[in-house]
């Protein structure tokens, strides 16, 4: 795996469970509370997969992928938005806006661990 996971929540708590369980499972782990952060660390470190919540206190999670489909050192960095928002509607909605995976809250982290390496194998086959 090349670059740590990048987890963006304004939740500290699942900021902190996230932390724990990538660790545990040998990924190393940056995190942003914030939109603008999340920009941010993205373009300064060229994280390897992006977990993103959809309500953030400064731009909505969808404007976060959006500028990072934009530009193009951050356009390939796979991106799975993990958010409250369940409904179809907002499914489509974010896979219309560059998410390459939805996950809902609460999840399950054994599923979104072989989601998180499905899509890290899927990288490496690309390169």
């Amino acid at each position: 795996m090349e670059g740590p996971i990048l987890c963006v929540d304004d939740d500290e708590n699942i900021l902190e469970v996230l932390s724990e369980m990538l660790e545990a499972a040998g990924m190393p782990v940056l995190v942003a509370r914030t939109g603008y952060d999340a920009l941010a660390l993205a373009i300064s470190q060229r994280p390897a997969l992006i977990l993103l919540d959809l309500v953030l206190p400064d731009l909505p999670g969808e404007e976060v992928c959006n500028r990072l489909r934009a530009h193009v050192p951050t356009a390939d960095i796979p991106i799975i938005m993990l958010t409250v928002k369940g409904d179809e509607s907002d499914k489509v909605f974010g896979f219309e806006n560059g998410a390459d995976d939805y996950v809902t809250k609460p999840f399950s982290a054994q599923i979104l661990l072989a989601r998180i390496r499905a899509l890290l194998r899927r990288r490496e086959m690309t390169r």
